[in-house]
């Protein structure tokens, strides 16, 4: 089961990496003709989209991890709950770089510097959301045999 918990830090490491890197290289594109403006007049159609989205997307991670282990039947082996919970995780973290990815996305078009906050939001929270051998003994209630084959 080691390799499993391995298995899903490599996919957290990934996602991470992704929004860093797409972060750096809009910036990068964008360092010297961006601006920072809040009004929702002078970016008209982006304004409360991009924002609204990172947010739901933030609500929805957290719903759905939450809903998805909540599901988990508790008599299940060690084996499938950890492939259930790679599966609520993924959705989870998907969720949270999609929302970062958006908001970085109306940053790039727009120049505006207002939705880097909202997408460092969302990249934070994945970065938070990182699995953990404790974090998935808690969540899956894993008791003695199964948490010493982690």
């Amino acid at each position: 089961m080691n390799t499993k918990l391995k298995t899903i830090q490599m996919i957290h490491l990934a996602l991470c990496s992704a929004v860093f890197l797409f972060a750096l290289v809009t910036i990068f594109l964008n360092r010297e003709i961006m601006f920072f403006d809040a009004n929702p007049s002078t970016t008209a159609p982006f304004n409360p989209i991009f924002p609204i989205m990172g947010l739901i997307t933030i609500s929805a991670s957290i719903f759905f991890f939450k809903n998805l282990i909540s599901k988990i039947d508790k008599s299940e082996s060690a084996d499938t709950k950890i492939n259930l919970y790679q599966s609520a995780f993924i959705i989870s973290s998907a969720l949270l770089e999609g929302g970062a990815l958006f908001n970085l996305v109306g940053f790039f078009i727009t120049h505006n510097a207002f939705f880097l906050i909202f997408a460092a939001a969302n990249f934070i929270f994945l970065i938070l959301n990182r699995p953990t051998k404790d974090k998935l003994i808690s969540s899956l209630q894993l008791q003695y045999p199964d948490t010493e084959a982690l």
